[in-house]
């Protein structure tokens, strides 16, 4: 009598919590999941804060350094086969032919981090390279990319893609390369193995990027091997890539000399944006062709 007593209780509460569940889930839950965004809706508000924030502050004018004949620059195109691999053409489809074929054989961790001076491509790409143990995050592969192309002769630089919430912090680090046939900076992801084009195809710089998303213009991210006959179908594709783009399009940040290793940063910031900062970069110093 008493386990049946028991067995009626223990049966009863197990009820109880399922009702009480069920009603957590249709209210509480329920309540949570229609407060959730769409894309269409995050892209309209990631866009609105980019536009608030259009109006660039006036800021130093840098001469933005190239350095084409660092002495590491040698065993890295005669280790990595780089001459092999970017072929022939502009600086840009060379760049990207790089960036393609290390892109997939560098595994990503966030949580990366490296001394100062291990922080080059020989060092990263020696710990790094089809590692599957040993990730590295963005701004790494940014670098081993941007010593590729400079080792090419290609104008490369690293900058970071920054987002405005101070409680946001992840940025992104790309590249963006020079093409003398378009007379255009062009933004690289090697960490997605993808660059921008507009509704025509034409590759982007990153503020040419962010001057889309402000006007809710078209640009998409596209792979290499992406068909660029059908851009909304790229769109559509890469929509987690373009929201994640739009995040951290808020501010940018460049350096003042590009070579083996990191030098001085310097921040693009918007006039309505309040963030501390150690220097400023005008908007024409990083618009502007390179020497």
């Amino acid at each position: 009598m008493k386990k049946a007593k028991a067995a009626i209780i223990a049966l009863s509460a197990a009820l109880a919590m399922s009702v009480g569940y069920n009603v957590y889930s249709l209210c509480f839950m329920e309540r949570q999941r229609s407060y959730l965004q769409s894309p269409e809706e995050i892209y309209c508000m990631e866009c609105g804060v980019i536009e608030a924030n259009s109006a660039i502050r006036s800021g130093g004018t840098v001469d933005i350094k190239y350095d084409f004949n660092a002495p590491e620059y040698a065993r890295l195109r005669e280790d990595y086969n780089l001459e092999a691999i970017a072929g022939e053409g502009s600086g840009f489809d060379r760049a990207v032919r790089l960036m393609d074929e290390f892109s997939g054989r560098l595994r990503h961790n966030g949580t990366f981090s490296a001394e100062r001076e291990n922080f080059n491509a020989l060092y990263l790409l020696n710990y790094s390279l089809d590692q599957k143990r040993n990730g590295i995050n963005c701004r790494a592969k940014a670098q081993i990319l941007n010593e590729m192309c400079l080792a090419l002769g290609i104008y490369s630089r690293k900058l970071w893609l920054m987002p405005i919430s101070v409680y946001d912090s992840d940025c992104h680090v790309v590249n963006e390369v020079w093409d003398s046939e378009r007379g255009a900076w062009i933004m690289l992801d090697i960490t997605n193995d993808m660059y921008w084009v507009d509704e025509n195809g034409t590759p982007l710089s990153a503020l040419g990027i962010r001057e889309k998303l402000s006007k809710q213009e078209f640009c998409t991210p596209v792979t290499p091997d992406d068909d660029l006959s059908d851009l909304e179908k790229s769109r559509d594709e890469n929509c987690t890539e373009l929201l994640y783009i739009a995040k951290n399009m808020v501010y940018l940040r460049y350096m003042d000399s590009y070579t083996v290793g990191e030098s001085v940063v310097y921040d693009l910031m918007p006039v309505n944006l309040d963030k501390p900062y150690d220097f400023l970069i005008s908007e024409e110093s990083v618009t502007k062709a390179p020497n």
